[in-house]
């Protein structure tokens, strides 16, 4: 089959800021939210203030409400109603008590409810229509006449929703035993292009269509039940919703949700408002949250994580690793610490490079890699134990330096001021073999691919001369670098890892045999599938877990690409690929990019390479492992069949990046909430949503994930062709 390449081209990336005491503001005081364009202005009840690149401006004249309607901008102040310019505030018209609420028909009449009054603008005068029940908070208004008279509605918070009706103007309830309306409780309204009256209650949204139909809470599939505070309908379709489950936009047929963390401050969202390119800024009662968007390519948002790879996550030498923040969702306010993975996540970032120099011949690509592998090579030679490879150093300058289990972390020999840590994982031996065998390939001078080859070798031999362990400096075997036969084969202990130990194993001899050269590698290969059977412990590698356990995922995949590419065998790779489709159709569900762009790559086959790069486009840019809450969501199907095995329920189906818990490949994609109290808390009376699922510890907006996910599936397909610049 010829491979195809997918064009993404530009998609909407989302990124937010939010408005904190840093920017000028008590953000918690700020009650309402409007745009003037593309400047935003913000009001606590009294004072006027201007949001501009980051800073808030205190203005002239007192606010307590904004309300933009039509292109312009209007502010409640006092009794007054007031048209905003600029940041001027000029009166118009004034009333006997507050205004609470303007709304503008479908024809243009201009409509105003104060606390105790209907109006209509006539003549450039507000003519009073009607008086109010009590504690109306808002309005719609459908035009200034029909055969019917005027078609407006009001809202309660006690009377429900009301119409006005008859000759001589009055009001009457919409009961919700008749209409379907969820609740007496009526937050906001909206009337839309086509008239039809959105209403947003404490307990969800209807749509009536002005007649005799009502599209009740219960029909859409897609819209959560909760409160619904606020709406804002732009001229083009777009709507947008403030609920007490974050942000809720219906674009272009598509639902979509901002929720808290990622994108807002808190769960409940009171007000929002819409600038005419689409920003979004949403009150909480933690402050606002301004969420943007431009048009970025793939390659672009590359350079992103490329930038950010550099600025943040690289510790001493080069290695790649996630970062701490002291202050919630701040990577400036982060440290590096210690990992005991710096092989494989500084492996798997050394692979990215490569494919990177291999598509682009970037010397930046080049010179990135060449660190990287230089400080692998490092791990090996530190711990004096020829083959021995450290899982990571630290230096005395380090706040740890000096402590954990003397008998894992080590004084280097040579160097007092360092100390490796060992019991070293076969996880760590992944990373090795992959990032050698592609910086061997791709990036490599000569005198650097005997260097490979060198460390290489020592690390097989010292595999093969331990019977298949890694042995630590105490002779004694590591817990988890186990591929001895013997264990593999008939200790049930061993059987979950039986297939992946397995293919590790042959994966580590292929690539030793294909950077030096020497054919007792391949001996020891054949040896391994004609005696103990190891290709057929890889003709199904993966053991299906319910989605449970994903750290295998990610070293499996990244096994296989040096399996198959260095065997030269065809029955043998014909294996392989038996046990890498049966993988990759367990999982393809998860719409990995690293997954299905290996998977494309090694085959051939189709390879859903349009949902990896739509998983690539959604992932956000700041990497943090926010708390995520999707119970409440109907478009999700909760899994309890992980319960069978002692576990939490989960997802069924992964829900979008930009919703889901950011993790690395070894972590769970289908974890539903994680860090979810207070969204519990808050909408714990949906029935059947009642409480979130138990989640990952450490969703808490103060650590991260690293850019390698995004940098290698992105450079990988681009190196093999699968995706294009």
């Amino acid at each position: 089959m010829k491979k195809s390449t997918l064009y993404l081209g530009e998609f909407k990336q989302y990124d937010k800021k939010f408005i904190t005491a840093e920017n000028g503001i008590n953000p918690e005081s700020v009650c309402d939210v409007a745009f003037e364009g593309e400047v935003l202005y913000l009001t606590n009840g009294e004072s006027l203030f201007q949001y501009d690149n980051g800073s808030v401006k205190k203005l002239t004249g007192r606010v307590s409400k904004l309300f933009s309607k039509k292109g312009k901008l209007y502010g409640a102040v006092g009794n007054s109603l007031a048209e905003i310019k600029k940041g001027k505030i000029k009166k118009i018209a004034d009333f006997d008590c507050p205004v609470v609420d303007i709304s503008i028909g479908l024809d243009g009449s201009l409509w105003l409810i104060t606390e105790k009054d209907l109006y209509l603008l006539k003549d450039n005068e507000f003519e009073q229509v009607v008086e109010l029940p009590s504690e109306t908070v808002c309005l719609a208004a459908l035009n200034n006449k029909t055969k019917y008279g005027e078609t407006v509605y009001v809202g309660s918070t006690v009377e429900g929703l009301l119409s006005m009706k008859g000759k001589r103007r009055h009001w009457a309830e919409l009961l919700p035993d008749n209409t379907g309306v969820m609740s007496k409780k009526i937050n906001c309204l909206q009337i839309d292009a086509l008239g039809h009256l959105w209403v947003g209650s404490d307990e969800g949204l209807n749509i009536y269509d002005g007649k005799n139909y009502w599209f009740n809470g219960n029909d859409f599939y897609s819209v959560p039940d909760g409160s619904f505070n606020d709406m804002y309908f732009a001229p083009d379709g777009k709507k947008y919703f403030a609920t007490t489950t974050g942000i809720i936009t219906l674009i272009e047929g598509k639902i979509s949700y901002f929720s808290y963390g990622a994108w807002l401050m808190h769960p409940t969202v009171t007000k929002l408002a819409v600038s005419d390119n689409g920003t979004i800024a949403a009150v909480t009662p933690r402050g606002v949250s301004v969420i943007t968007h431009k048009y970025m390519t793939l390659a672009e948002k590359a350079e992103h994580f490329d930038k950010l790879t550099e600025k943040y996550f690289m510790r001493n030498e080069g290695y790649h690793v996630d970062r701490i923040l002291r202050k919630y969702g701040d990577l400036d306010s982060g440290w590096l610490p210690n990992s005991d993975n710096d092989g494989l996540f500084t492996g798997l970032y050394c692979a990215s490079q490569c494919f990177r120099y291999k598509a682009t011949g970037s010397p930046e690509a080049k010179a990135n890699a060449k660190r990287a592998v230089e400080a692998m090579i490092k791990l090996t030679e530190v711990t004096g134990k020829s083959g021995f490879t450290a899982r990571a150093t630290r230096y005395s300058d380090d706040p740890d330096f000096g402590k954990g289990n003397r008998e894992e972390w080590h004084i280097c020999k040579d160097n007092p001021d360092c100390e490796w840590l060992g019991e070293t994982s076969s996880d760590e031996m992944t990373g090795h073999y992959f990032a050698y065998g592609l910086y061997f390939d791709l990036v490599a001078d000569k005198k650097e691919k005997k260097k490979i080859a060198e460390v290489v070798k020592k690390i097989t031999d010292h595999i093969i001369e331990n019977n298949f362990h890694l042995c630590d400096v105490d002779g004694v075997p590591t817990t988890w670098a186990n591929w001895e036969p013997e264990l593999l084969n008939n200790d049930d202990r061993w059987f979950f890892e039986r297939g992946t130990n397995s293919l590790e194993i042959l994966s580590f001899l292929k690539t030793t045999y294909h950077v030096t050269g020497d054919e007792k590698y391949n001996e020891v290969f054949d040896m391994l599938i004609e005696k103990y059977h190891y290709a057929m412990n890889c003709m199904q590698y993966k053991c299906e877990d319910c989605h449970i356990a994903h750290i295998d995922d990610q070293l499996d995949f990244t096994n296989i690409y040096p399996l198959i590419t260095y065997t030269e065998n065809e029955a043998q790779r014909e294996i392989f690929k038996m046990g890498l489709t049966h993988h990759f159709d367990y999982e393809k569900i998860e719409r990995s990019p690293f997954f299905n762009i290996v998977y494309g790559a090694l085959t051939n086959q189709p390879c859903d390479i349009e949902n990896a790069a739509k998983s690539l486009s959604e992932m956000n840019l700041d990497l943090v492992v926010w708390p995520t809450y999707n119970s409440y969501r109907k478009d999700i199907v909760i899994d309890y069949s992980p319960e069978e095995l002692g576990c939490a329920p989960q997802l069924k189906y992964p829900v979008e990046y930009s919703s889901r818990l950011i993790v690395n490949y070894d972590g769970n994609q289908f974890v539903c909430d994680s860090g979810a109290e207070e969204f519990v808390a808050i909408n714990k009376k949906s029935a059947n949503r009642a409480a979130a699922l138990p989640g990952t510890d450490g969703a808490n907006g103060m650590r991260t994930v690293m850019p390698y996910i995004y940098l290698l599936p992105y450079w990988m397909g681009r190196a093999h062709g699968l995706l294009g610049d």
